[in-house]
């Protein structure tokens, strides 16, 4: 079924460069706040023509005239999302136009201007992340299920039509041009993918993590069988697989509090199978474990303390406990109060930040979606897609398979104790035999 998957990996491969020009905005803001700095005003606005001039041209018409269209006229299921997405794609000129009337007091040094435009930027570029998280983990596998053969061979010719301004090859080159001139005019730091100095890709890293045949059992009942996976330096792995198929068994293994009966598990080279969780824990892994499990009677804020118990640098953790608070603002809010007293979203984000106050060199992520409503699912996943931005090692296990593998560099499928397939992450999202034991499609 290739073709039917064409259209969609087109538009996630838009989706990809609109996140690294958001984030690359993001980071540009971000340096405007440091002592001495120059606003890059130049590159400000490359960026804003950019993503303006891409969305209008390239990007709207093929979603809205082709993709869209298609659904509505199969099913209306998703008519109230779809017209959510094109207001947003309406909104995004005027957003842009306040941003460069914004952007004047860059140069002026106004600095209550330039707070402004910080926090319009800011607001921004979450919004346009927002819209391409919800296109891919909430209309991407409604178009899969409900489109059929036809319907994308449809708009595989339209997406490819030379006639048509989305799919002229000149305007492509266009593009293709600028987006080079943005690369090779922004700072090596940014990020964008074509710097002077590049970083290795996550699948050239180092392996951090490495299971060898790895066995463990609850009595005489073996939950592992022999699985192996390898996790490297800075990727988002994950692990997604049937209930009872050996996910929280093998990260609770990884961790140490579950015991292994045979294989091995190397960490950076040594040898941990054997090793005790505390002394894990200071090595750097850290798990944050299904079902939250915080500690209800202690306060939110002796919750974070605890998650930095192995930590001598008290300006260090004092400065991390406001990083928390300024990635999960609530946390704060209510950091005097009991965590008992939190709602499951709020626990799960105790949760996390509790284990991201130890500094992981990895961090084990079991099922931080369960139970949760859609709109926390999505917060916590955006909190996810920070941290691998921020380039952290995690091995996420998670029952939303289709959200886990969206987001994921390389993934594993797990059956019985045993893991039966492995690829990047959209790799087995297009994959039939997952899109239809684990995605319901």
């Amino acid at each position: 079924m290739q073709t039917m998957s064409t259209a969609l990996e087109a538009i996630s491969e838009e989706h990809r460069g609109m996140w690294r020009l958001t984030t690359a905005l993001e980071e540009l803001g971000r340096n405007l706040g440091t002592p001495g700095a120059q606003p890059d005003i130049e590159l400000f606005g490359m960026i804003l023509d950019y993503i303006e001039r891409y969305i209008e041209q390239v990007h709207q018409p093929k979603e809205e005239d082709f993709l869209y269209r298609a659904v509505r006229r199969r099913s209306d299921e998703a008519n109230e999302l779809l017209a959510e997405f094109e207001r947003e794609h309406a909104a995004s000129p005027a957003l842009l136009r306040d941003l460069r009337a914004l952007q004047q007091s860059l140069a002026a040094c106004d600095s209550a201007g330039t707070a402004a435009f910080r926090a319009a930027l800011d607001a921004y570029a979450r919004m346009m992340q927002r819209h391409i998280m919800r296109e891919e983990t909430q209309l991407f596998p409604i178009a899969r299920r409900i489109l059929g053969a036809g319907d994308w061979d449809e708009i595989d010719a339209a997406f490819m039509d030379g006639q048509s301004l989305a799919g002229s090859e000149q305007v492509r080159a266009e593009f293709r041009a600028l987006m080079s001139r943005i690369v090779n005019y922004a700072p090596a730091p940014m990020g964008l993918g074509l710097d002077h100095a590049p970083a290795p890709a996550p699948q050239a890293a180092a392996p951090l993590l490495e299971i060898r045949q790895l066995f463990s059992h609850y009595g005489r009942i073996a939950a592992l069988q022999g699985a192996s996976l390898t996790v490297r330096t800075g990727q988002l792995v994950a692990l997604v697989g049937a209930n009872g198929a050996g996910k929280t068994t093998l990260l609770r293994t990884i961790s140490g509090v579950q015991k292994a009966t045979g294989g091995s598990i190397q960490f950076e080279g040594r040898d941990i199978t054997r090793l005790r969780p505390d002394k894990r824990v200071r090595l750097g892994i850290c798990q944050v474990p299904e079902g939250r499990q915080v500690f209800g009677a202690l306060s939110v804020a002796d919750n974070l303390q605890l998650g930095a118990f192995t930590r001598r640098d008290k300006k260090g953790v004092a400065a991390d406990l406001e990083r928390m608070y300024a990635m999960f603002p609530i946390l704060k809010q209510k950091a005097a109060l009991p965590a008992g007293t939190l709602s499951g979203g709020q626990q799960q984000m105790l949760a996390m930040a509790r284990a991201l106050m130890g500094r992981p060199r990895l961090l084990l992520l079991d099922e931080p979606s369960m139970g949760l409503a859609p709109l926390l699912v999505e917060e916590i996943f955006n909190a996810v897609v920070e941290l691998r931005r921020q380039a952290m090692t995690i091995l996420l296990v998670e029952q939303n398979a289709h959200a886990a593998l969206a987001i994921a560099d390389h993934a594993y499928v797990i059956e019985t104790g045993e893991v039966v397939l492995a690829g990047s992450g959209r790799e087995l999202l297009n994959n039939e035999r997952v899109r239809e034991a684990y995605l319901g499609i």
